[in-house]
């Protein structure tokens, strides 16, 4: 692990050595917009779905600081409704820099962030709870940014309780619940941006899942690399992953006498193509390789190759689990569209060759409406994950990291939610209350469990749903109050009734399922 860390490295430097020998300097531009800046994403969402902020990949996360603030230049605020002038001004209190930053050489700034989520089940998701007791989950971050023109480093200790007394995944931490998070070294220019890091990411909507790459699993060791422009752009990330014991045991350990452990890395890349002021293409691919003396693999670390005809392909060392697929975002008067598909392996000639699996796949799906003249939006949101998608027969393939989803946490469901947002700008500022229902239906499959695809009876899997299938309905409210950048409050207070429960036919349950969230961040 260490030696691909040199290697991880030396190539990053390597590339940005080239690249900035050949491009002037400008101040604060490599900076990301962290994903857990939920004020700011939140913002750029709505002011994006009506029409600005067009520079911004709806489908790429996170932006740059400075990106987002190239956005807002470009915004003539004459012809914004009153709500849109406050969202624009909201969103510039968080981003935007003063004359004096900008005409610095350099500069280093502290941040804080103390919060505490409450729930009432073990797990955070209030769809999914398991048991009917209060906890208490304080987190925390402490870090700085330091811009040194085009190149930006930053340092961050991320503090979790949740990360050891969790449910889902393995504990990452050793020493006091905190672990080294959105930590990296970055440049970025006008046509090339990369950084080397942990980072939180993805390539999807905002606070939505996505197909290939969401911020469900904790960030990975990675290097990431961009060229282009904001109408066409080559993207690439590349990443280490946790080993996995010869057992197919993922436990976080694979020292002494695991020694023969497989390596994992993740390579993703997409192309993203801005068509129109309306609409945005995104082709993206993704291949998990591994095995006992694997490194790092150049071949996957250019975006114009194409990994479908790489895959399994001579000089063939190492084991290899393929995705494909692709999204579509429009908007167009106040109406978005968004549109997200990814195809896991493609079989051929089953009969021929005995095989009973059927072609696994994630689709995900969003549309929503902003009322022009009132300060309302309506959401659907729609989620397909077929019955053993992310998973493979051999276990050093599956789409996990630490034991979590690095795209879905899980597969074999279905899912759908109507949600209204009714933003109370002119009566409390920062305020937004969000009825919605919803329902799940989920089946016996699970992604990190021996691979399966049929019946003890032979009678092949369903692509989706598979067994007895557990069915929650919900209905709740979600309340988000930031009047100012230093708070944020926010709850899901709602109801689920639950059928089948833990895929056990005539088991239900009729339950309150809600979460409770205070943050205070001081920069």
């Amino acid at each position: 692990m260490y030696q691909n860390s040199i290697r991880m490295f030396k190539l990053f430097f390597s590339i940005l050595l080239l690249v900035v020998l050949s491009c002037p300097l400008f101040s604060q531009n490599a900076r990301l917009l962290d994903l857990d800046n939920e004020r700011a994403y939140r913002l750029i969402e709505l002011i994006k779905e009506r029409g600005h902020l067009q520079n911004l990949n709806p489908v790429k996360l996170p932006y740059a600081v400075q990106q987002v603030n190239n956005g807002l230049d470009d915004i003539s605020t004459d012809n914004l409704s009153e709500l849109e002038r406050e969202w624009v001004n909201q969103l510039k209190e968080e981003v935007a820099f003063s004359e004096e930053e900008l005409a610095k050489e350099y500069l280093i700034e502290p941040y804080l962030l103390n919060a505490t989520e409450i729930n009432n089940t073990d797990r955070k998701n209030v769809y999914r709870p398991r048991n009917n007791e209060l906890f208490v989950w304080p987190f925390g971050e402490v870090g700085s940014f330091g811009d040194f023109g085009n190149f930006s480093l930053k340092a961050n200790v991320h503090f979790d309780l949740y990360y050891e007394f969790g449910l889902d995944g393995i504990d990452p931490t050793n020493r006091l619940y905190i672990r080294n998070e959105n930590s990296y070294v970055g440049y970025k220019s006008k046509y090339f941006s990369s950084y080397l890091g942990r980072i939180e990411s993805s390539w999807g909507q905002f606070n939505r899942n996505s197909t290939f790459l969401t911020p469900n699993a904790l960030p990975f060791d990675q290097f990431q690399y961009t060229v282009g422009t904001n109408k066409i752009s080559f993207n690439s990330l590349n990443g280490i992953l946790d080993n996995v014991d010869a057992d197919g045991t993922y436990d976080g350990h694979t020292l002494g006498d695991r020694s023969n452990s497989k390596r994992r890395y993740l390579s993703l890349k997409s192309i993203d193509w801005k068509v129109n002021e309306h609409l945005f293409l995104s082709f993206k691919e993704g291949i998990l390789y591994s095995g006992e003396n694997v490194n790092m693999d150049a071949r996957y670390m250019v975006p114009s190759f194409l990994f479908f005809f790489l895959e399994a392909a001579t000089p063939r060392d190492q084991t290899e689990n393929l995705f494909i697929g692709g999204s579509i975002w429009y908007n167009y008067n106040n109406i978005t569209l968004y549109f997200d598909a990814m195809l896991d392996d493609l079989i051929r000639n089953r009969k021929e060759r005995g095989v009973s699996e059927k072609n696994n796949f994630g689709i995900v799906a969003n549309a929503s409406y902003s009322f022009i003249n009132k300060p309302i939006k309506l959401n659907l949101d729609s989620e397909l994950f077929t019955y053993q998608v992310y998973n493979t027969d051999q276990a050093d393939g599956r789409y996990l990291y630490l034991g979590r989803g690095i795209a879905s946490q899980y597969n074999d469901y279905i899912f759908s939610e109507l949600k209204l947002d009714y933003f109370m700008e002119n009566i409390l500022k920062g305020l937004t209350l969000s009825p919605y229902f919803g329902i799940l239906k989920q089946g016996e499959q699970v992604i990190n469990q021996e691979f399966q695809s049929e019946y003890p009876n032979g009678r092949g899997y369903e692509y989706v749903l598979t067994g007895t299938v557990e069915t929650t309905r919900r209905t709740g409210l979600e309340v988000y109050y930031s009047p100012v950048r230093f708070f944020r409050l926010k709850s899901d207070l709602g109801y689920n009734f639950v059928s089948n429960k833990n895929n056990v036919e005539n088991a239900s349950e009729s339950r309150f399922s809600s979460m409770f969230e205070i943050s205070f961040i001081f920069r």
